[in-house]
């Protein structure tokens, strides 16, 4: 079976299971959100034969809920081969930290590291600071904003290096199924203050459905695209993951 025949089951099977999960659960009491939560996830397709291929995923993510500040943190990797070539290596790294001056808005600083040779990028960061936004809070769906400028550097392996100042524009919502799934949208615009040719912009879907109270599923796609991309390389990237996700958090909930 190839690989994306692999994939085309497991994103089938992944959304009658969250379906599924979403009509059998019952309405329950709100839970107040844990002090800490972690969670780390692994995926691997492979395949030999007539066609010799591998791929392998990670990611991690953590949230700490203090009293004045909440910390967030994610990290992905993504490496594959054919024919033991490698064909696609991507790492991507980012951390920011949110303190509330009202129900609706917020402080916030965020930093981002990525690294892409596959797409011309050698080696990528951004820091950046702002405000944070509480647009929606309903039980059925939240929605957070983000306005913030900062610096991105850039090496890149055909042209000279890039030092611009840049703005960080996003958009993230929820949608919980029940107790034990839920599905998230991002929207995030990073316009180039100084080239205005050369914005980028990012969109990505998750939905994570509970197996057990430590181990859940997880579906995600990621798209990036640049106005203005190294010179060879296209202006869009496409990331499609599934993967088994263990998951951990704090007996204490958060302070309100």
């Amino acid at each position: 079976m190839r690989p994306r025949s692999i994939a085309s089951v497991s994103i089938r099977a992944f959304c009658l299971f969250v379906l599924s999960a979403a009509a059998s659960a019952q309405t329950a009491p709100k839970e107040p959100p844990p002090l800490w939560d972690v969670q780390a996830g692994a995926s691997f397709v492979g395949t030999s034969g007539n066609s010799d291929t591998t791929t392998v995923g990670a990611d991690f993510a953590t949230h700490h809920r203090g009293r004045v500040w909440q910390f967030e943190s994610t990290a992905t990797a993504v490496r594959s081969t054919a024919d033991s070539v490698k064909t696609a290596e991507r790492y991507l790294g980012q951390a920011r930290g949110k303190r509330d001056l009202s129900s609706i808005v917020g402080l916030t600083a965020g930093a981002k590291l990525e690294r892409d040779r596959f797409s011309g990028i050698d080696f990528r960061s951004l820091a950046d600071g702002g405000l944070s936004w509480h647009l929606v809070r309903m039980p059925a769906w939240t929605l957070d904003g983000v306005t913030a400028v900062g610096w991105d550097h850039e090496k890149l392996s055909t042209v000279a290096d890039v030092d611009d100042p840049t703005g960080v524009l996003q958009l993230q919502s929820r949608i919980p199924f029940g107790a034990g799934a839920d599905t998230t949208q991002r929207i995030t615009f990073y316009p180039d203050l100084k080239t205005s040719d050369a914005s980028r912009a990012e969109g990505e879907v998750t939905a994570q459905a509970a197996m057990s109270a430590h181990l859940a599923l997880k579906l995600g796609y990621l798209v990036r695209y640049s106005h203005t991309p190294v010179p060879g390389f296209k202006k869009t990237d496409n990331t499609t993951t599934a993967s088994i996700v263990l998951r951990f958090r704090s007996d204490k909930p958060a302070p309100r």
